[in-house]
């Protein structure tokens, strides 16, 4: 039976890290341009990284939290049967990204000084607001070569490659250590403490024809299950994981 996860991080940091590795991984789906609509999805999700770096300057928070993985690893060395190599492997693939981050450019900062982003950064909230009229340069590069279209999309993606690389190696250790437990919400509602904790997970069966709504801090927080449909709720059974 399939299942859907639900992840909500419980502070601004985590919400900083999970929005930007979801565009990210938009781009990575659509940024071969192979079918209608990517090329307008390719650049709001470009447009919309840049919006959120401008924000937060993430390296010195992700920095810290993957030499905090590093540091962990010690503890893994000593579990009977564990692959030597391939610890080895992913603790020098931290130690590498913790000391890269803090030293390198701001992320952004070259992606918002580019010529044709600006542009186009400057008509996408206006309704209809790229037409050929609107950003003659679009117009123009939507009609290059592809080859000539992957290039900039290269440079572009390359900007923001050391930024992408941290982010996925960090929320992949995240998600493998939280491990589930089985829970019940009693009339759809469940509370508990924080703890301290980052991101929670909720699995749900899919065939449920419910959702997940979350309110919470890193003290407390609530999740309320919601009917699709206008039914009654129940006692839900779910999945948790609790990432710290």
């Amino acid at each position: 039976m399939s299942s859907l996860v639900y992840e909500y991080p419980l502070n601004e940091k985590c919400r900083n890290y999970l929005r930007l590795n979801d565009l990210l991984q938009q781009i990575k789906k659509c940024r071969a341009l192979s079918a209608s609509g990517q090329t307008i999805a390719l650049f709001k999700a470009l447009l919309d990284i840049i919006e959120l770096l401008e924000r937060c300057d993430i390296r010195t928070d992700l920095a810290k939290d993957l030499n905090i993985q590093k540091e962990k690893l010690a503890a893994w060395a000593k579990v009977p049967g564990i692959d030597a190599s391939a610890l080895e492997q992913l603790e020098q693939q931290l130690a590498d990204l913790s000391q890269q981050l803090p030293k390198s450019p701001r992320f952004g900062q070259q992606l918002r000084e580019d010529k044709l982003l600006s542009a186009v950064r400057g008509r996408f909230a206006i309704p209809g607001g790229l037409c050929s009229f609107d950003v003659p340069q679009l117009h123009y590069w939507l009609h290059q070569p592809q080859v000539c279209q992957q290039q900039d999309i290269d440079a572009w993606l390359a900007q923001l490659q050391l930024l992408q690389q941290g982010l996925e190696l960090q929320l992949t250790l995240w998600r493998e250590v939280g491990q589930f437990q089985t829970l019940r919400a009693h009339n759809g509602f469940f509370q508990d403490d924080a703890a301290n904790t980052h991101i929670i997970r909720i699995r749900l069966s899919a065939d449920q024809a419910i959702y997940p709504v979350v309110s919470g801090n890193k003290y407390r927080y609530t999740i309320r299950f919601m009917p699709v449909d206008n039914s009654e709720i129940g006692h839900v059974d779910f999945e948790l994981a609790s990432i710290k």
